[in-house]
């Protein structure tokens, strides 16, 4: 990064220059889109520089992992088991669900029954 033409247009300052408005607004318009060139000039230079880095991570994880399985065969067995507890929660739930709802079904019903037997 160091090697930038876009450096170049910043060592040119510090000189008088009579005023004009357009010129003004020329510069400050490249100065905005030299600087975004700049950024993304240094994102492009990030994603080089880390694009072996994520397999070498990967790869560094892969053996730590085979070294330290047996760390992760208890956990592996506890999954399983909070598993089952979180399906029969959620079956129970449900199951208090739908009989909420038919209680509420049920309700609804009579008072809709209730209010239509009355004659004025």
């Amino acid at each position: 990064m160091t090697v930038d033409s876009t450096f170049d247009f910043e060592k040119r300052r510090n000189r008088p220059v009579k005023y004009n408005r357009e010129l003004v607004g020329t510069t400050l318009r490249a100065m905005q889109r030299v600087k975004e060139i700049q950024t993304r000039r240094e994102e492009i230079y990030y994603k080089r520089r880390m694009k072996g880095a994520k397999s070498e991570q990967r790869a560094a994880e892969k053996v730590e992992l085979k070294q330290n399985i047996e760390i992760l065969a208890p956990a592996a067995a506890d999954k399983e088991k909070v598993l089952l507890n979180i399906a029969e929660k959620a079956k129970a739930k449900s199951a208090t669900k739908k009989g909420r709802a038919a209680a509420l079904a049920a309700v609804a019903a009579g008072e809709l029954g209730a209010g239509m037997d009355t004659e004025e």
